[in-house]
């Protein structure tokens, strides 16, 4: 009977007093069922520790640590740890088998020997050096290999993206490419022409993406590297008795000075280009002396010197200094053309820039009137001509502007002249005021253009003066070049400093010519001179000719200017010529003149005049002493020469050094109200640690 059986029949006798008898035959069959249900679990157990006892379960059942789970059946064998079950001794095992696999390992090296043994004679040797070992990267992926071979192809790459690798960029990120292009050292190349990257110095890689189709390669391009200059050779020693006349104009530009500067607190020497000593030397004002009246716009100061690098040559330091304004400064119609093109995107530019023109507001007067045009990708007039009166309205114009672009500078120099002749002014100067970096990349693309439109709008009245910032992709060749064509100045701003010398200090001599063509002819005595070098001017050189033909331009002095050159002249029979005498030349007799170094001739036309006029002055031999002050300057002048002649190259300079131009520059300093002067100073010493380094 099973439980649904039973189930029904209690149900049935649910009503009913249980039968003794029935009760009896229930506990029966309830026994009978409990015993049965145990005998087939003895069953059970009886076959199961059999087999886990005796029935292998894996070869290595002998190294378990654990034992059966059945705590409660003491009987089965499993729960008795048998000999491979202590844990002990398993771990005994380990460690000895530890020991042997160390030993093993041990037995394959070189035998011991002492770190540092001793040699025959009981000292220590020196160790042996170690021999490195060649590391070698295997498999490399296809699209790493093309970029390891941009690298390879030219020094110029730094850092490669293959095209293959560029294509799973996702689109928004490869178009930041079109965009970082126009950073300085960074070029996107074709294939076929990663051959012509050129390999400057090193510079710091940059990683950067590129649209599919075009690897890129970011190129080692300093951005000092990148600025030009025009290269000149340095004046040779000319033999008088073949050459005795030189001629070259005035300058009184300070661009290099500026950018040598510059370049020096960066740690850095200048480039040899960058370098023009007469720039150099015209970069601080001397106390000559004043002219004795407006009739002649410059007094003339001759003084002969001893060669600091050569003692057995002279020096001929030639100082004109022109006059100042005593009356009310002269109106002015001003355009300010500034370059807001995405180059002038630096601290040092554009910002820069803005500052300048505010100082430059503050010494204009209130009735002068200023324009204001710009050019990046287009050019287009941001203020027209206002009066200064207006200041406000100037400022506001200036201090919205943003940079952006490329640069039509060419374009923009076309609008800046029609603004000015919009507003010209027969009673008043009429000057452009260049500021830019100087990378003009569309437009005229002709210098030559560019110039001749310059030199046509000077004719008219109309003035050019560049003003250079930043660094990176400085064009000084054609600022020098427009400057020079556009009857201006070129200067170049690298902190507010700068700028407040050149707009505000001197603002009148930057401002207002008082002398324009001013050419300088000096005629050596062969009898007194064998030899003779001007430092300096390579740029200015003029021919013989060009001094009396007065439709050849050349340079402008302006109110309180002073203007200096310098001639190394070697005196006859001094032994210290440097070119052999002829065989066949006869010895020059220059009667009368035996006392005479050389003639000095100066042509110059007034500001509004068409013919030139001549001032003319001798250099003597036995020329009275010159006063302590003409001295001082002459040997500071000297000192500055010197250093320019030691950053560029040395070649005349002898065993005189930079130590030597702090020595004289320190000697011959004077009051230096603005401090100048003492900044040289400390360039020379910077200059000294950046050639060691």
């Amino acid at each position: 009977m099973n439980e649904y059986d039973l189930k029904k029949q209690l149900d049935r006798s649910a009503d009913h007093a249980p039968d003794a008898e029935a009760k009896q035959r229930a506990i029966a069959m309830a026994v009978s069922e409990f015993k049965s249900q145990q005998a087939h679990s003895a069953a059970q157990e009886h076959r199961t520790p059999e087999k886990n006892s005796y029935i292998p379960q894996g070869f290595w059942r002998w190294l378990r640590l654990t034992i059966s789970s059945n705590k409660t059946n003491r009987r089965d064998p499993m729960n008795t740890p048998n000999f491979a079950q202590k844990k002990w001794l398993l771990g005994g095992i380990a460690t000895a088998c530890m020991a042997v696999f160390g030993i093993m390992i041990g037995t394959e090296q070189t035998p011991f020997m002492p770190l540092h043994p001793l040699n025959d004679t009981g000292q220590m040797p020196p160790p042996p050096a170690q021999a490195q070992e060649d590391v070698i990267v295997t498999g490399m992926r296809t699209s790493l290999e093309t970029a390891a071979d941009i690298r390879r192809e030219s020094s110029a790459v730094v850092e490669a993206i293959s095209a293959e690798d560029i294509a799973l960029l996702h689109e928004s990120d490869a178009a930041a490419a079109e965009s970082l292009q126009r950073v300085a050292g960074i070029a996107i190349v074709e294939r076929e022409k990663r051959q012509q990257l050129a390999s400057p110095a090193p510079a710091k890689p940059r990683t950067m993406m590129s649209p599919p189709g075009r690897d890129i390669a970011v190129q080692q391009i300093p951005s000092e590297g990148r600025d030009r200059f025009e290269h000149v050779e340095t004046n040779a020693i000319k033999l008088t008795r073949e050459e005795p006349v030189s001629t070259f104009s005035i300058d009184v530009d300070t661009a290099s000075y500026s950018f040598v500067r510059r370049q020096l607190n960066r740690g850095v020497l200048p480039q040899k280009d960058a370098v023009r000593l007469e720039e150099m030397v015209n970069y601080f004002d001397y106390q000559y002396p004043q002219p004795t009246s407006t009739a002649e716009p410059f007094s003339r100061n001759i003084t002969v010197i001893t060669s600091p690098w050569n003692i057995k040559n002279k020096l001929v330091h030639i100082g004109i200094k022109g006059y100042e304004l005593s009356a009310e400064q002269p109106k002015s119609n001003v355009v300010f053309l500034l370059d807001v093109s995405g180059s002038m995107n630096a601290p040092d530019k554009l910002p820069l820039v803005k500052q300048s023109m505010n100082l430059l507001l503050s010494k204009l007067r209130p009735d002068d009137t200023v324009a204001i045009a710009v050019y990046a990708g287009a050019a287009g007039t941001v203020l027209a001509p206002t009066k200064v009166a207006e200041k406000q309205t100037i400022l506001e114009a200036i201090n919205t502007l943003q940079a952006g672009g490329s640069t039509a500078g060419a374009e923009g120099i076309k609008l800046a002249y029609q603004l000015a002749e919009s507003s010209f002014r027969e009673d008043a100067v009429n000057r452009i005021f260049l500021a830019t970096d100087g990378d003009f990349n569309v437009g005229i693309q002709s210098n030559e253009e560019l110039k001749g439109f310059v030199e046509r709008k000077r004719e008219k009245g109309i003035y050019l003066s560049v003003l250079g910032f930043g660094g990176g992709n400085y064009n000084d060749a054609l600022m020098q070049q427009l400057a020079q064509n556009g009857n201006g100045v070129a200067a170049y701003i690298d902190t507010l400093s700068e700028a407040q010398k050149v707009l505000v200090t001197e603002a009148t001599a930057n401002l207002f010519p008082i002398a324009k063509d001013v050419k300088i002819q000096v005629e050596f005595n062969p009898a007194t001179v064998a030899e003779y070098r001007l430092l300096g001017y390579e740029t200015r050189a003029l021919k013989r000719e060009d001094f009396n033909n007065d439709a050849v331009d050349a340079g402008e002095i302006g109110a309180g200017h002073t203007v200096t050159a310098l001639y190394e002249i070697t005196p006859v029979n001094s032994g210290a010529e440097l070119i052999d005498t002829s065989r066949y030349s006869e010895t020059p007799i220059a009667a009368g003149h035996a006392n005479e170094y050389g003639f000095v001739k100066i042509r110059y036309k007034q500001p509004d005049a068409d013919n030139s006029q001549l001032l003319t002055t001798t250099i003597n031999m036995e020329a009275r002493q010159p006063s302590a002050l003409m001295l001082r300057e002459a040997r500071f002048a000297t000192a500055v020469a010197g250093f320019a002649q030691l950053l560029k190259n040395g070649q005349y300079t002898g065993e005189w050094g930079f130590d030597d131009a702090i020595v004289l520059a320190q000697a011959n300093k004077g009051d230096d109200e603005y401090g100048y002067r003492t900044e040289y100073i400390q360039l020379i010493r910077k200059a000294k640690m950046a050639r060691a380094l």
